[in-house]
């Protein structure tokens, strides 16, 4: 027996079994733990992690993640994640799960140590954040006791300072740029090399002395020509739609005069008293804090979802040819099937609820499905109903996501801003029905938030003027409903929320009754003077887009013209009658 050639292959098994079972479970929670605290900025505590190798399985438990924003809160948390791995597919390096399950998911749970990590810088809120909660703190009512005071014949407006012209600046500049690019999309030239092929071929296959030859590829130019024009049609209506979408935006000036406005009464130390600055200034910290967080799930998701299929079969050969050959069925690197769900939603009288996720993978491209998630839940007379679809099948990752929450119970409730006025809700039932869809970067939403059988309470002790008060208290007793409805535009980036409820209704009622006609005048005075100084940018704009529009239309118009005519010719001439046939003698 040849122990030399024995022994020293039996430490290796041993070495690698060792390795296995005493280091590889450590080295790989560690490698999870760091990975993700890289990612979310926080910290990330893994409270067991083991792993089979002869039957290839992985189960975690204890996991929590704390909030980057808020140290001594987790952003998510679970009590057990379990798999088990097809072991033929990780014989060819790719990871295919079955049936996964998570267990215990729940959301903004507390922490007992800080999960703020050291030497992290804290990421500054955002600018739709910051805008909103200046808009709340700095909506006054100090001097509603004498309105005339607040009335400046000489205020000055610096067209620098205003949000609507920075926009209108903005615009102009991303309207320049998306033209170029809208533009170069109709690339004519491809358009009349692909004629001028067409053109060759039917030369060349007019001296076709077969007839069936000439048959043959007269179809297929046909075919090509008809082709070719159902193509420029498709660039022509998503040239029309990226203009439209883009002149679209000017909408937004509007809405960022209206806080001009606001913003200047304010420096006048009198109140608003149109309803979406009431609006915004009621509800828009609240909204804005929960697009916030909703903005930042999805940036960290799409951080790490691919965006194109190239190096789904990527050949690593350093020389030579790789041969792939399709196979019946080709998986991808990454791919659960389905993860089953089960967790609590709210901290208080918790919400438990269960549901799927099917087709998570890594490369969606090859798998050729959207993933999806459905959770439900129901206790009593609440009902919950989460539904998504992520489709990264294509060039741009597209999503489609509803949420239908009633029965919400909704203990206390605050509006507004202490520094200015705020309206407390207390004991009433909730019911939220939110829909989102994303292309790309781009957003477009709308939710409606409706609360009922509650307490309304105006916070009207910052309020001097004994009339207005009055007035603001009254307004509120015996409410006990309120409808809180937001929509969503823009990037992820930069979010736009339009914001209504018929709270701002009622104040704007309350303050337009005791404040007379004077805050009025005031405000048209302030708006009259922004629309002066906007009056130039807007002016330019909508030159910039009718003149823009006009080149364009006529551009598409001459290239219409111009292949259906060539095209129709073409198609035209294709009859191969003109080829003589034997004649035949019977």
């Amino acid at each position: 027996m040849r122990w030399s050639y024995i022994v020293p292959r039996f430490v290796l098994l041993v070495l690698v079994w060792a390795f296995f079972f005493f280091a590889f479970d450590p080295l790989l929670k560690l490698g999870i733990r760091k990975g993700l605290e890289k990612g979310l900025k926080a910290r990330v505590e893994i409270t067991g992690l083991t792993t089979s190798f002869f039957h290839p399985s992985l189960k975690l438990t204890g996991f929590s993640a704390a909030d980057s924003d808020d140290e001594f809160r987790n952003i998510v948390e679970f009590s057990e994640l379990s798999f088990a791995a097809a072991g033929t597919q990780l014989l060819e390096k790719k990871l295919l799960v079955e049936n996964a399950a998570l267990s215990g998911l729940r959301f903004g749970t507390a922490r007992k140590t800080s999960g703020k990590l050291p030497a992290v810088a804290q990421e500054p809120p955002s600018e739709l954040m910051t805008s909103l909660k200046a808009e709340s703190k700095n909506f006054t009512l100090e001097r509603v006791a004498d309105a005339k005071a607040g009335v400046k014949e000489d205020y000055a407006i610096n067209p620098d300072d205003l949000e609507s012209v920075k926009l209108a600046r903005q615009l102009e500049e991303d309207y320049n740029k998306n033209y170029k690019d809208i533009s170069g999309r109709l690339d004519m030239k491809k358009y009349e090399a692909a004629l001028d092929s067409l053109k060759s071929r039917y030369e060349k296959a007019k001296g076709e002395k077969n007839f069936a030859k000439q048959a043959k590829e007269y179809s297929r130019i046909g075919k090509e020509i008809k082709q070719l024009n159902a193509d420029f049609k498709k660039d022509k209506e998503e040239v029309r739609t990226a203009l439209a979408k883009a002149k679209n935006a000017f909408k937004a000036i509007d809405e960022a005069r209206k806080k001009d406005t606001a913003a200047a009464m304010s420096k006048m130390k009198l109140p608003s008293l149109d309803t979406q600055s009431i609006a915004r200034m009621l509800a828009g910290p609240l909204l804005a804090e929960k697009t916030e967080q909703a903005m930042k799930w999805m940036t960290m998701a799409k951080r790490y979802m691919p965006t194109s299929a190239k190096g789904a079969l990527k050949n690593e050969a350093p020389r030579g040819r790789e041969v792939h050959f399709p196979r019946e069925n080709t998986y991808p690197t990454v791919l659960v099937r389905k993860l089953d769900i089960s967790g609590e939603l709210g901290l208080e009288d918790p919400l438990a609820y269960t549901g799927t996720v099917e087709g998570l993978t890594n490369q969606p491209q090859v798998y050729g499905r959207p993933t999806t998630a459905s959770l439900k839940g129901a206790k009593g007379a609440r009902r919950m109903d989460f539904r998504l679809s992520l489709d990264a099948t294509g060039d741009a990752i597209r999503t489609d996501s509803s949420l239908s929450y009633s029965g919400m119970p909704v203990k206390e409730l605050a509006l507004g801003s202490e520094s200015s006025f705020m309206v407390n809700i207390t004991g009433a039932s909730g019911a939220i029905d939110a829909a989102l869809k994303t292309s790309g970067g781009d957003l477009d939403g709308k939710a409606a938030v409706r609360l009922t059988g509650g307490t309304f309470k105006a916070s009207a002790d910052k309020i001097k003027a004994a009339p207005l008060r009055s007035a603001v208290q009254s307004s509120f007793a015996g409410l006990s409903s309120a409808l809180i409805e937001t929509d969503i535009k823009g990037t992820m980036k930069a979010p736009r929320l339009a914001i209504k409820t018929d709270l701002a209704d009622k104040l704007s009622k309350a303050f337009t009754g005791a404040l007379g006609a004077e805050v009025k005048k005031a405000r048209e005075a302030a708006q009259k003077k922004i629309d002066e100084a906007l009056k130039p940018y807007t002016d330019k704009l909508n030159k910039l887009s009718s003149s823009t529009q006009a080149e364009l239309d006529n551009k598409l118009n001459g290239a219409e013209s111009k292949l259906t005519g060539a095209g129709d010719k073409l198609l035209k001439g294709l009859t191969p009658s003109k080829v003589k046939l034997p004649k035949f003698k019977f």
